[in-house]
């Protein structure tokens, strides 16, 4: 997985980058009279000035302003967190680092979730001390909660240490300074090319000044998209950790036609009882393996999570 995420990202970025630049280089004639007017010629330079400024402040916000915001709210969670005693009902080992004597691991672990609802949750880290078996199936562990479900993480483990890795840190700052670098040099080098006293004027979309700022915009919208849509449901968890149970009456459930992974996604139709006693109907569309599809629930009941301030959105939270 992660040697395909590093693929994609130098394949991405070759394109945002070199190519635009080099396909300008061999297409394009050196031109010593203006392209534009001086209104449009300084349309392009606004145009390329937002999306530059727009990349540039995404990365700075996601490589260092999200990650000092959720030290801050682990910080937070550790002095006004809401215990919970959670029981280890899985362990794998994943991989074994012999450099730092540590464990990579996967556990599940079963607890309360802020509405006293017994949930199930997945996660993966380093174990710094294996030898004590802390995290061996059957055993108990404190947990927080996050009181404020906007933000994450919705919990962390009691004796979770908060700091930075700092060779993480120094290639972030490595990657943003040769972000802005490239930046500068972009504009500086064709504008000393180009210009022949016109100022801007030789600018045109396909130039690599604004060319190359939009295949980076969609380089950072393919991104998010991956991985905001396949990697990580925030809406689910978050109904997951502050959410209510209840008792659904499955209405229907059919194939959306839709396949991820060649797996089907399915659309379950459920009415069910708030906590108020108020009925509801909603949808919930969940991708089910192609292995587990005979086991899905056709009718009858199937246990969901909803959220109670809108019970439109539901989840199921057991697997099939």
């Amino acid at each position: 997985m992660k040697f395909m995420i590093i693929f994609w990202g130098a394949f991405l970025f070759f394109f945002c980058v070199p190519f635009p630049i080099f396909i300008y280089m061999m297409s394009e004639e050196l031109a010593t009279e203006p392209r534009n007017s001086l209104a449009v010629s300084y349309g392009y330079l606004g145009f390329s000035l937002l999306l530059w400024g727009y990349i540039i402040a995404f990365f700075i916000n996601t490589l260092f302003i999200k990650t000092f915001k959720e030290k801050n709210t682990i910080h937070s969670i550790l002095q006004n967190g809401i215990p919970r005693e959670a029981k280890i009902i899985d362990y794998k080992l994943l991989k074994y680092i012999p450099k730092t004597n540590m464990n990579l691991i996967r556990i599940v672990l079963s607890f309360p979730n802020l509405r006293n609802t017994l949930i199930e949750h997945e996660m993966m880290f380093h174990d710094s001390k294996p030898q004590e078996k802390r995290f061996d199936a059957g055993n108990k562990i404190k947990v927080l909660l996050n009181p404020q479900v906007s933000k994450e993480p919705y919990f962390i483990l009691s004796d979770q240490k908060v700091g930075f890795n700092t060779s993480g840190m120094v290639l972030r700052i490595i990657f943003t300074g040769l972000l802005i670098g490239y930046v500068i040099g972009l504009y500086y080098y064709f504008y000393k090319r180009e210009s022949f006293d016109f100022g801007w004027r030789f600018l045109t979309f396909m130039h690599p000044i604004i060319f190359s700022g939009v295949m980076t915009i969609l380089y950072v919208l393919i991104f998010q998209f991956i991985f905001g849509k396949f990697l990580k449901n925030t809406k689910e968890e978050r109904i997951l950790f502050s959410g209510r149970n209840a008792e659904a009456d499955i209405i229907s459930v059919s194939q959306t036609g839709l396949l991820v992974n060649d797996q089907p996604q399915i659309m379950f139709q459920v009415s069910f009882k708030d906590f108020r006693g108020a009925e509801h109907i909603a949808v919930y569309k969940k991708v089910v393996s192609l292995l587990n599809l005979s086991s899905v629930p056709k009718k009858g009941t199937i246990e969901i999570m909803y959220d109670e301030n809108d019970p439109k959105k539901i989840m199921i939270p057991r697997g099939f």
